[in-house]
């Protein structure tokens, strides 16, 4: 008499009584059955499936484990291999014998509709993830130890997660891929080669294609060399000029200091000192002329949001994008200091520090934006003779700054150090030189822009110069 064959065993337990999760074993047991019947089945289903959680079946698992260990090792995979496989797993008579392993094919002719198969079976892995996800968030919210904020966290990276998971993409031809390739670069031609969020300066520009997705940016220097201000120019060019949804965290200067410099920067020639102090001779009236003049932060400013919480951490940080992306799209992230951020991981503070780092990047991973995040150079800059020019290793705390960024700037102004020419013989008085010390996609160099920090304007060399304000 054959021996019985046993139903399969789910892998988990149900959520709740009476609620099984979502699950298709008739159809986990057709995909397996067309792998064990025709190698194209085998390579569509490895290609699809990425890993043995998608079964609910534990006995169904047991069984795909053994076919991709089998292909892996370059074997041919039918029933008797996978068989003897499972023997030498110690799992054969665990899921029922070879009678299983044959009962997984009576069902099943041929691997057509596979594929569409699998993705059934990638959708039932989803609903579990998300109420397996639930039910910890659930579990977790009652624990009044936890931080709320890290709770959100927790659950965007398992939605983060299990989307790249259900991304699986089907190969394609160089013929079929052919127009996308030439609409992509008549794009780029037409963006005159920037493909990301647009800098602002040109030279930048052409040697970053603009801020790319999934970058992130270290923007470094030393006090005075106008970091803040060129990351407030990054952000207006961004949100102001081509409406792009961004964010600056600002740990250091509170939201109306922020607006009161792109004020500055909004009108032509007031300098943010005059501002902030009240320096106008024409009284009230000349403020209701600056405001008037300054209307395309109110009536552009919707794309731009600012955050002013001090001492924020890495969850915190990730947690706020996380629901500001929910509402739409976040395509630019800014992030004014790294110093002043709190990291996951405790310890020394270079631990600190990368523990920073790795969530920037993950951040702008997850977003699949640019992350810029403003650094602090340490004192040796000042200590080093000639032009006192920064270097990688002068990143405070910087070994793992330097290792998760795409991009690290340093900004270097010579007239501040009292040097009047660069090495062409050319004067360095309003200027900022933007010096790409790493581009993990590009080539590292310099670039010389016009600048006028006191009102935060930055712009080609070759623009218009800055207008004297109107006393």
């Amino acid at each position: 008499m054959p021996p019985q064959v046993q139903a399969p065993r789910a892998a988990t337990a149900a959520p709740a009584v009476g609620h099984l999760p979502p699950q298709a074993l008739d159809i986990e047991a057709a995909v397996l059955g067309a792998a064990l019947l025709e190698a194209g089945g085998q390579r569509t289903m490895l290609a699809v499936l990425s890993t043995e959680e998608v079964f609910y079946s534990a006995d169904h698992q047991q069984v795909f484990l053994a076919i991709r260990d089998l292909v892996q090792a370059g074997q041919h995979a039918d029933m008797l291999t996978v068989v003897q496989q499972l023997r030498q797993r110690g799992t054969l008579e665990r899921i029922g014998g070879p009678a299983f392993v044959a009962s997984l094919t009576s069902k099943i002719n041929s691997a057509a509709h596979l594929e569409t198969h699998c993705r059934v079976l990638q959708q039932q892995h989803a609903r579990r993830i998300i109420i397996k996800a639930g039910t910890e968030m659930q579990a977790y919210g009652y624990d009044e130890a936890r931080d709320p904020l890290d709770l959100l966290t927790t659950a965007q990276t398992h939605l983060t997660t299990l989307h790249r998971s259900l991304e699986t993409r089907a190969g394609q031809t160089a013929a079929a891929a052919f127009e996308a390739t030439f609409e992509r670069l008549a794009q780029a031609v037409g963006q005159k080669g920037t493909t990301g969020v647009p800098t602002g300066i040109t030279q930048l520009n052409g040697l970053t294609g603009g801020w790319q997705p999934s970058d992130l940016i270290i923007l470094a220097a030393r006090p005075a060399m106008g970091k803040t201000a060129a990351l407030l120019h990054f952000a207006r060019t961004a949100a102001l000029d081509n409406g792009q949804h961004t964010a600056i965290f600002s740990l250091e200067m509170p939201t109306l200091q922020l607006m009161q410099r792109m004020v500055a920067s909004e009108v032509p020639g007031y300098s943010n000192s005059d501002l902030r102090r009240g320096n106008l001779s024409g009284g009230l009236e000349q403020v209701a002329h600056i405001r008037a003049q300054a209307q395309r932060l109110a009536t552009h400013g919707h794309h731009l949001h600012l955050d002013d919480t001090p001492g924020l951490s890495i969850q915190q940080l990730r947690a706020k994008c996380a629901r500001l992306h929910a509402q739409r799209p976040l395509e630019f992230v800014l992030v004014d200091y790294i110093q002043l951020m709190r990291g996951d991981q405790k310890g020394n503070r270079e631990q600190e520090i990368g523990s920073i780092s790795r969530g920037l990047k993950e951040l702008a991973k997850e977003l699949n934006a640019p992350v810029i995040a403003l650094s602090q150079l340490s004192r040796d800059v000042e200590k080093r003779g000639g032009e006192k020019r920064p270097m990688l290793s002068d990143l405070r705390e910087s070994g793992n700054l330097e290792q998760d960024a795409d991009c690290i700037i340093f900004l270097w102004r010579g007239e501040y150090y009292d040097i009047t020419e660069y090495s062409d013989g050319s004067s360095t008085a309003d200027t900022v030189l933007f010096d790409i010390a790493k581009h993990r996609n590009g080539a590292t160099d310099e670039v010389v822009a016009a600048c006028k920090l006191s009102s935060g304007l930055f712009s080609d060399l070759n623009a218009q110069q800055f207008e004297l304000a109107p006393y």
